[in-house]
């Protein structure tokens, strides 16, 4: 995996005592708050609050006159349709506001595109059947702040549209009778982070002139879109979530009651990551696979026959995506062993037969991997192909799609997650401008974080501390899962779990042992061994033992203790300018390498027959270590060059050939092309 930086918050441990004092919440609580900047009376009671006050609806723009339209629509029968998306949250958004609007009397139907024939957005083919069947009013669901020529379509044929939409405006509005959207670069409204669904319920509100009605109707739906599109967990997503989340788990709906029966958790007390790593990815593969429609109808049916039909052949689209997308993650990987592509600091990659609707999972997967912005593009022969973006912390995919904008036929989205819509010959110069877009906005790109609430002592953990965590549930985006530091603890002994798919790491510190579960990885994909020294990150659950509750430590990183994140990620950055002819004179000098470097890391890879754990791992093994890290990577390409050492990248290994040889350093053109920048300094 790609390096990550550890954080730990800082904070104030006198704002944490007050805490403690001033609203009677114990200390693990109050450390939690003060790390995340949550320290004022007020803040608190509305960050636990169950009964929160929600926004006025019509403080989005244009509220009122979506609500003006839509009633004159439902008063005098005209025919009305919604425009949903593909994705979970286009899915609930239209399930949602079909049958409300159903409920209220309106003549309506809906429709969401072929992610694969018709791909993201309000399209002239559709308002030409919408025409033939005698619409007069357009409703736009997570979806239309970037549909100018299709709402200017729609008005010349006599069809009306209301946009609602969250995603980020890029230009001028399209010209519809109404835009609600808290992204609008006019909106007033004190909040903004809605995903499509909750756009969707804000206007189902200001439609019925009430909310816990529509909460008692339909929180499941909202909950669901809200989670599966990676918004903030804070403010009113936050008490949406959890509203939604009650109503799920005592569900009358019968297609959430059937999916969650397929999927394997039909008696279990769902959470918010139930939600998204259950539930959200089989809504998701319908629109992936098979056709999105077949969700909602999931979502809409009262038939408990239909309902498990559906259940079924949803669950199935969901096996076929898994299959699909490790194919296509194969691929991408394949492809990024090319030093054409390993450098750029935003991965584009395009090739043919990858399915377009796995795109987006595929790319943050690369994200995650190579700790680089990726763009996957899907080449399914047409002229234009589609492509779904993904982001790290910090860099912004939405401008850097804009800055290219000249390039696309079409973008959207938001920050970190974003489609677009490319010719294809088009695609090598938009990778070239978007990565040279990223060297100017960014010498040394951003990296991955592993952000550590706080640290603690694992003889102060107990159930009392997972009961304190919990309170701090729904987490998600913006209020991710508390993580903990246990820094300088000493591995005991390391033992395979579950036929070692996954391991149990024993370890102790000061006097007191402990064990941690490493999900995912074997006795032989980890490095460390009895007697190293590591730091860790964990999460803290409860599980049942024979009936009684306990609690259990969950490894999310782990490390030699000693680890200088600040040092080997500046060796990381100067390594890889180097590489793409970017060093200046001061990054050329602090990456020299020479001989004794190079026999130093060729003798310890003998010792050890190779290695097959991360360079990053690889550096810290070398004591003692008298290079810096981006000697070590310019030593380690010099010796692939010659020979010396085979680059497994299929299976991330370093090998030493079979029958050595002796070669002169020199010979290598990187070693040449690092002496000649040297002597030009």
């Amino acid at each position: 995996m790609a390096f990550k930086k550890w954080n730990v918050s800082t904070y104030d441990k006198n704002v944490a005592k007050q805490l403690m004092e001033q609203c009677d919440i114990d200390g693990v609580s109050a450390v939690l708050l003060a790390s995340r900047g949550i320290t004022q009376p007020e803040e608190i009671n509305a960050f636990f609050d169950d009964d929160f006050l929600l926004v006025d609806p019509f403080t989005l723009p244009d509220m009122d006159l979506a609500v003006e339209r839509i009633g004159v629509a439902i008063d005098s029968g005209e025919k009305i349709a919604i425009f949903g998306d593909f994705d979970a949250d286009g899915v609930t958004s239209t399930a949602l506001l079909y049958l409300y609007l159903k409920s209220a009397g309106a003549s309506v139907i809906y429709y969401v595109p072929d992610r694969k024939k018709e791909g993201y957005g309000l399209n002239k083919a559709a308002i030409e059947r919408f025409k033939e069947e005698s619409v007069s009013l357009i409703i736009t669901v997570d979806n239309g702040i970037s549909a100018y020529d299709e709402v200017a379509f729609a008005n010349e044929n006599g069809i009306d549209v209301v946009v609602t939409d969250h995603h980020m405006q890029g230009g001028i509005l399209p010209e519809a009778v109404a835009v609600v959207n808290p992204h609008r670069t006019d909106s007033e409204s004190e909040y903004e982070d809605w995903a499509g669904v909750g756009v969707a319920f804000k206007l189902v509100c200001a439609l019925a002139g009430s909310e816990e009605e529509i909460f008692d109707e339909y929180a499941d739906l909202i909950c669901i879109g809200t989670i599966a599109d990676i918004v903030p967990v804070l403010g009113e997503n936050r008490y949406l979530i959890k509203r939604g989340l009650r109503l799920i788990n005592d569900t009358k709906r019968l297609g959430i009651a059937a999916l969650k029966g397929v999927s394997g958790v039909g008696n279990k007390v769902l959470s918010a990551g139930d939600i998204a790593f259950v539930l959200a990815p089989r809504i998701n593969a319908a629109g992936r696979i098979g056709a999105a429609s077949k969700a909602v109808e999931l979502l809409i049916t009262e038939d408990s026959d239909q309902a498990i039909h559906l259940a079924e052949e949803i669950n199935t689209y969901n096996s076929e995506r898994i299959k699909i997308e490790n194919e296509m993650f194969e691929d991408a990987c394949e492809i990024l062993m090319d030093d054409t592509y390993i450098y750029d600091r935003v991965l584009v990659l395009c090739a043919k037969g990858w399915n377009s609707g796995i795109s987006g999972i595929v790319a943050s997967k690369i994200c995650e991997k190579f700790g680089k912005p990726c763009i996957i593009i899907a080449d399914n022969g047409e002229n234009v192909l589609k492509g779904s973006c993904r982001s790290i912390k910090g860099f912004s995919i939405f401008d850097a799609l804009s800055a290219c904008c000249d390039t696309l036929v079409q973008f959207g989205g938001h920050t970190l997650a974003a489609g677009l819509s490319i010719q294809r010959d088009k695609v090598d110069e938009f990778r070239l401008l978007i990565n040279d877009y990223a060297a100017k906005m960014f010498r040394y790109m951003p990296v991955n974080e592993i952000n550590i609430d706080f640290k603690i002592n694992p003889e102060s953990i107990s159930l009392d501390t997972y009961y304190s965590i919990e309170r701090f549930a729904p987490f998600g985006m913006s209020n991710p899962k508390p993580l903990f530091g246990i820094y300088r603890a000493t591995v005991v002994s390391i033992t395979p779990i579950s036929g070692n798919k996954h391991i149990k790491i024993l370890l102790s510190k000061n006097q007191a042992s402990f064990s941690v579960i490493y999900f995912g990885y074997s006795t032989s994909s980890v490095p460390f061994k009895k007697g190293d020294i590591v730091d860790l990150a964990i999460s803290i659950e409860k599980n049942e033992y024979y009936g009684h509750p306990q609690v259990s430590l969950f490894l999310k990183g782990i490390r030699f203790s000693g680890f200088d994140d600040e040092k080997i990620l500046g060796g990381m950055r100067v390594y890889e300018n180097f590489m793409r002819d970017e060093a200046n004179q001061k990054e050329v000098r602090y990456l020299l390498t020479d001989r004794e470097n190079i026999a130093q890391i060729y003798r310890f890879l003998r010792e050890n027959n190779g290695w097959k754990y991360s360079v990053e791992e690889l550096y810290m093994s070398l004591k003692p270590v008298r290079m810096n890290y981006s000697q070590m990577r310019v030593s380690l390409e010099i010796m692939y060059e010659l020979g010396l050492l085979i680059h497994d990248t299929d299976r991330g290994r370093i090998d030493l050939p079979m029958n050595p040889f002796k070669v002169n350093i020199p010979d290598s053109k990187i070693y040449q092309k690092m002496m000649d920048l040297s002597e030009s300094l």
